[in-house]
């Protein structure tokens, strides 16, 4: 599956009868990073009378409306955050009153206006999985790892030589490295070399 992240912190501003929304979209891998930003940006526009965000981490996710009419913030950036295909994403959208009521349809198209331009500022960053194995190459297999970096690009070893050979863990870009890495291990290791698979990141 391709993971997509903002490329950079993405900036959007919409206007409507005067009351202006300006939004900032940025890749939010934890909750600890949402609510720093959000402290940055309150001290920032300490005169914005609304502070509205949304954000998904992991499989968490979650929105306010900061005093807006339900639902007519939070939910609708946490939709267009939704369609922009991006993971660990949060967006936060102050807005500056300009003294005229928008009303709950005018508030939802504004907020997801503002959103929609930070997301397209901010761009699409692909994040490449890489798959773990932890492995155990005898002695007499050791000679294997050379033809497996030539092999497979994207490979990494991270471990030691012990007692009984080298032992430690091999990570792979997903895809076609993995599946080129399996077939070598089981072509030259004739049942030989323990392999478990670990945690992909």
């Amino acid at each position: 599956m391709t993971i997509y992240i903002p490329a950079k912190q993405g900036y959007g501003e919409y206007e409507d009868r005067k009351s202006r929304f300006l939004a900032w979209v940025f890749h939010c891998p934890s909750e600890e990073t949402f609510t720093q930003r959000l402290y940055e940006l309150q001290g920032e526009h300490p005169k914005g009378r609304h502070h509205c965000w949304a954000y998904k981490t992991g499989d968490d996710c979650r929105f306010n409306d900061d005093g807006e009419p339900g639902g007519t913030a939070g939910r609708p950036m946490l939709q267009v955050l939704d369609g922009s295909t991006m993971s660990d994403v949060a967006v936060i959208c102050v807005r500056y009153w300009g003294g005229t009521k928008l009303g709950t349809g005018g508030l939802a198209r504004a907020y997801s206006a503002a959103t929609r331009l930070a997301v397209e500022d901010a761009g699409l960053f692909e994040v490449v999985q890489r798959v773990k194995f932890e492995v155990e190459l005898p002695f007499e297999l050791t000679g294997l790892r050379s033809e497996l970096e030539a092999k497979c690009l994207s490979i990494k070893f991270d471990g030691e030589f012990t007692a009984r050979g080298w032992h430690g863990v091999i990570s792979l870009s997903a895809g076609k490295d993995v599946e080129i890495f399996n077939q070598l291990i089981t072509d030259k290791g004739g049942g030989r070399i323990p392999l478990r698979q670990s945690e992909s990141n």
